[in-house]
């Protein structure tokens, strides 16, 4: 099997794109796939300063090596969603990654805003999927950092499969206003709301991490114990039977539908509708009066003081 390239013994076989390559021409195919991504979207320059949310995991770590490598501005930051036991071995892969690349690394301790709790602690107690409390403490935290530091661009390492499989999920339950906001970037329409970018949406999960293992990226290799329910898995799961049969599938849903969705969803007239308010607590954006972080700060300290124990937040 010989390199579509440069005709040298291929190392790799690309099933998705019919393509076999050579160690060098993946690794260019790949950083190249970025590049696209960031320029066809409009993610951001050189000029900008970028801050990347890492977490430990394959993709996070392979795309801040890889905007490093291309010769973008940016620091990483890590959310500590949990004890020092139970996040050290995700910060200690982040924390070598970031000395290689000489880069900077901010570390947030979300803990301190939930009175001590770790994320699936405050969820339990609030009685809420551990998932979806987990991304909106995440979310509200990226933004506020990147914010208060003055960043261009939040980027972070969704994938295809994570944007194809979130996108399946919002068709079958035709959740409009999810389907709507499916697009690599999300720019600011909010002071306090911080433009966010995802460069790896042209990528395939499964060479993010083969990328990850040729480069000798240390990456946390285990997944989170609480997505075990995730619906997300249902729709990958689908897709991926989906892709076995019809390789190339996911891009081609996930591309076509970004080609559409303007025509489609008549996006430009539903944008302009949408109003931002700021949250009477925090001042970060919100839909409503209080935003959803601070509602569920608010009822985790009810909550703690009904069971009689005294909050201690440290923020």
């Amino acid at each position: 099997m010989k390199c579509k390239k440069c005709g040298k013994e291929a190392v790799v076989k690309l099933r998705h794109y019919n393509l076999a390559l050579c160690e060098d021409h993946f690794y260019e195919f790949i950083e190249g796939r970025v590049e696209k991504a960031i320029k066809k979207f409009k993610m951001f320059s050189k000029k900008d300063r970028i801050l990347i949310a890492v977490s430990g995991g394959k993709d996070s770590m392979t795309l801040w090596y890889i905007l490093k490598k291309l010769g973008y501005n940016v620091d990483g930051l890590f959310i500590k969603l949990g004890s020092e036991k139970e996040v050290m071995p995700a910060l200690e892969k982040v924390e070598k990654l970031a000395k290689e690349l000489q880069a900077k690394l901010m570390i947030e301790d979300a803990t301190q805003y939930l009175f001590g709790l770790s994320t699936f602690e405050a969820a339990k107690i609030l009685r809420r999927p551990t998932c979806s409390f987990c991304g909106m403490v995440k979310r509200y935290l990226m933004n506020k950092v990147a914010y208060e530091k003055g960043y261009d661009v939040l980027v972070t390492g969704h994938n295809l499969d994570d944007e194809a499989s979130v996108l399946l999920g919002n068709i079958f339950h035709w959740q409009g206003e999810y389907i709507i906001r499916s697009y690599p970037v999300l720019e600011k329409t909010h002071e306090k709301l911080v433009k966010k970018a995802k460069p790896l949406v042209l990528n395939y999960e499964s060479d993010i991490k083969l990328y990850a293992k040729m480069r000798g990226i240390d990456f946390l290799e285990s997944a989170c114990p609480f997505a075990l329910g995730a619906t997300s898995k249902v729709y990958k799961k689908l897709l991926d039977t989906l892709e076995k049969d019809q390789p190339g599938i996911k891009l081609q849903f996930y591309t076509n539908f970004l080609k559409l969705k303007e025509d489609l969803f008549k996006v430009e007239e539903t944008r302009k509708e949408l109003v931002l308010n700021s949250c009477e607590i925090c001042g970060y954006p919100t839909t409503g009066k209080i935003c959803s972080f601070c509602r569920s700060v608010e009822n985790l300290k009810s909550r703690l003081e009904k069971l009689k124990v005294n909050p201690q937040q440290k923020a």
